[in-house]
């Protein structure tokens, strides 16, 4: 699904008699769901005629020749408007430019589609005899980088299609079969032929069945926004439009990072903030350079100003009062100038922002190797309010005089300038990878690492140009499939630095695999590494796929668990008690062991095993065991990997002396298993244990909970353990 999944519709109608627009809404429903685009089949030669008239990317800047503009004086269009469809009368302006060898441009062909992507222009011939425009369809008016795909023209058809009686969706099905549309012209006027629309007066049902000039998604022929019909222009006076430039010049492009301060014109007044950001140069042929965004505050216009370079000097002068954005219906747009801002006190105690436009011919930027420097700014970013607001810096204003937008600048504190050139470079490798397998194929198991942030030459990296490969076994890229992945739209092989999922799927430490290597389709057979990109104007660089083996591991000998306390509620009347533990996570020569395999038994007074009976654990248990594993997921919380519920027999205590705890790990049938681990608990019997020459070395306090206390408090577990290792647990009450 596209952008403009948004003409999908709900179930309510409803009319803006105000506005003169009847629009479907969303009520609720999820606008993807009752979408349908019917895609007719196309034959061989109209596939290939369609895409014959493709250029190989839009036209977004002026063309050279006459320039001519028309207003809309007819006619009716289907559009977007906010999260629903509208359809109203046409309105605003078209330019053309009539070129040589009757060659014309047409500008925003369709009926508010600038106010959706932006401008741009499709390519048309004149007749000999100076009455016909004809336009051919499969023309580009947008490219989006996010779906690698085209918006064309081409002809189309809405259908207002009805559910339980009620107005459900609008189906729109592209004309393939119609390759090229032709305008009249007479005198002043130019008329769109072949469109029909509805035959009705006024604004009906009937008008969302409509037959006209459209757009769609090259792709797959999904409804790209737009649909007008009964089209009429009349020829008006002519604006001079300042040049804005879209398109990235010929040349071979730079990208640098920002430094420096801006104040800027935002929603509550006059703020200050560090610049962010990124900005591009091109430099091209004869001396000329082509800066892109060069005010970071009006970055979203994404437009380019052109210098004049001196590589000599390393000088680059840029022209002041070029426009970084233009409203033709609004005559006014922004400009780049040069200025002072200045703030202070009134009588009334009141801050006043003042700023005045300096009178000079260019700003400059000096290159000094990889760095870029605005000369001529200053400002103190380090100053208490409000001085740090007194600067002079390179400016944004609207060419109407209302505002300023942003000055820009770079203090004292900064002597590198603004500016410094981000290379392509290989990227150091990946390091402190870990696996960790929950051992449930319903589970959710975790690669760690850490991404870094130097080239190998020791460099910062920029995280914007990082990315990462997961790979597998011999070297196989892993893919993430967006059907398990809710974050993301499509399926990757290459996942960027910046994703960090609100599911936890992939973080800058973490990617998330869901289910076990231990099932039967397991994620891996023997290893799992990852491989950093480091991506700058299209150079690409990669570093090692740094491995992790975390296959079947050999069989070893689990390192001792901890055996924490032991609390028995049957002095209130229950018939359980509670036993804290720490279980392995190495083995006894201190190598990682897998905790798939892990597993734990409990022993009470002489090695006499505890057995989990159905009966005690019915929620969690389907047989007596008396081995409980590592990865245990119990809903009743009496059994985890830290702690047990142990239940007392009828009419019995479950032991007399202490409690212990063992650990097991079993791998292809072969099982090895720590020693026991015991703490005594009836009866207590530090006083004897000192008197035999045994030696305090701990004492902590836990609550019932099993949180560790700085103090007694209340009722209170107290752990003692003596120099020799072993441990004491009593109830303390204070």
């Amino acid at each position: 699904m596209k952008k403009l999944s948004l003409l999908l519709v709900a179930l309510t109608v409803a009319f803006a008699a105000s506005a003169g627009v009847m629009s479907i809404k969303n009520s609720g429903r999820h606008v993807v769901k009752n979408h349908q685009v019917v895609t007719p089949a196309i034959t061989q030669d109209e596939a290939m005629a369609l895409q014959a008239n493709q250029p190989m990317r839009v036209i977004t800047s002026m063309p050279e020749g006459e320039l001519r503009t028309y207003l809309r004086t007819g006619g009716q269009g289907i559009f977007p408007n906010q999260d629903q469809l509208g359809l109203d009368l046409q309105s605003g302006k078209m330019d053309m430019v009539f070129a040589d060898n009757n060659v014309v441009y047409l500008k925003n062909i369709l009926f508010n589609f600038g106010a959706t992507y932006g401008s741009s222009w499709v390519q048309g011939e004149l007749s000999e005899d100076g009455t016909t425009i004809t336009v051919p369809m499969g023309q580009s008016v947008y490219w989006s980088d996010y779906y690698q795909d085209d918006i064309v023209l081409c002809m189309g058809r809405t259908e207002l299609v009805y559910a339980d009686g009620q107005p459900d969706h609008i189906a729109f099905t592209p004309d393939y079969s119609i390759t090229e549309v032709v305008y009249a012209i007479d005198g002043d006027k130019i008329t769109l032929l072949g469109t029909d629309g509805s035959s009705e007066t006024g604004q009906d049902m009937s008008r969302w069945n409509a037959y006209g000039l459209s757009c769609c998604w090259n792709s797959d022929g999904e409804f790209g926004g737009c649909l007008e019909w009964d089209t009429e222009l009349t020829r008006t006076e002519t604006t001079v439009v300042p040049t804005v430039i879209y398109d990235q010049p010929e040349g071979e492009m730079a990208t640098y990072n920002r430094a420096g301060q801006s104040i800027f014109s935002g929603y509550f007044g006059v703020q200050s903030s560090p610049f962010v950001d990124k900005m591009n140069i091109v430099y091209g042929t004869d001396g000329k350079v082509y800066i892109q965004n060069p005010l970071w505050w009006n970055k979203s216009y994404n437009t380019w100003v052109w210098g004049d370079y001196d590589p000599e000097t390393g000088i680059i002068s840029v022209p002041v009062g070029q426009y970084l954005s233009y409203s033709e219906d609004e005559e006014y747009g922004v400009q780049l100038l040069w200025g002072s801002s200045i703030i202070y006190q009134d009588e009334n105690g009141a801050y006043i922002f003042e700023y005045t436009i300096d009178d000079v011919d260019a700003i400059q930027y000096k290159i000094d190797g990889d760095k870029l420097y605005l000369l001529g700014c200053q400002g103190d970013p380090n100053a208490e309010f409000p001085d740090y607001y007194n600067a002079t810096g390179l400016m944004g204003h609207f060419s109407n005089g209302y505002n300023f937008t942003c000055l820009e600048y770079v203090g004292p504190n900064q002597p590198y300038g603004t500016l410094m050139n981000i290379k392509p470079a290989v990227p150091s490798n990946a390091t402190n990878l870990s696996w960790y397998d929950m051992g449930r194929t319903d589970g959710a198991t975790y690669l760690y690492y850490t991404l870094p942030t130097m080239d190998v030459e020791g460099n910062i990296m920029e995280q914007e140009f990082i990315s990462y490969s997961v790979f597998i076994d011999d070297d196989q890229v892993y893919t993430f499939d967006a059907n398990s992945y809710p974050s993301i739209n499509e399926d990757v092989t290459e996942v960027p630095y910046s994703l960090w999922s609100n599911y936890w799927d992939f973080t800058p430490t973490q990617v998330c695999f869901y289910g076990s290597n231990h099932s039967d389709n397991p994620i891996f057979e023997h290893r799992i590494g990852i491989q950093v990109y480091y991506t700058v104007n299209g150079v690409k660089n990669a570093s090692d796929i740094v491995y992790i083996y975390a296959g079947t591991p050999e069989p070893a000998v689990p390192a001792n668990p901890e055996a924490g306390y032991w609390y028995d509620y049957a002095e209130y009347g229950s018939n359980y008690g509670y036993f804290s533990y720490t279980l392995p996570t190495t083995d006894v020569d201190g190598n990682p062991i897998d905790q798939y395999y892990l597993s734990f038994s409990v022993y009470t007074d002489d090695d006499q095993i505890y057995t989990f009976t159905v009966d005690n654990y019915p929620n969690d248990l389907t047989e007596d065991v008396t081995e409980i594993p590592s990865s245990i997921f119990a809903f009743s919380w009496n059994i985890s990997n830290s702690s047990t519920y142990l239940y007392h027999p009828e009419n019995g205590q479950l032991f007399d002396h202490r409690v212990g705890i063992q650990a097991h790990y079993t791998v292809n049938g072969e099982k090895n298993s720590s020693e026991i681990v015991y703490i005594t608990v009836y009866p207590y019997s530090g006083v004897d244990e000192l008197m035999s020459g045994k030696q305090i070395a701990d004492v902590r306090y836990y609550n019932l909970a099993g949180q560790e206390m700085a103090q007694p408090s209340g009722l209170t577990i107290q752990v003692t353990t003596f120099t020799d290792g072993t441990r004491t647990a009593t109830k303390v009450i204070k």
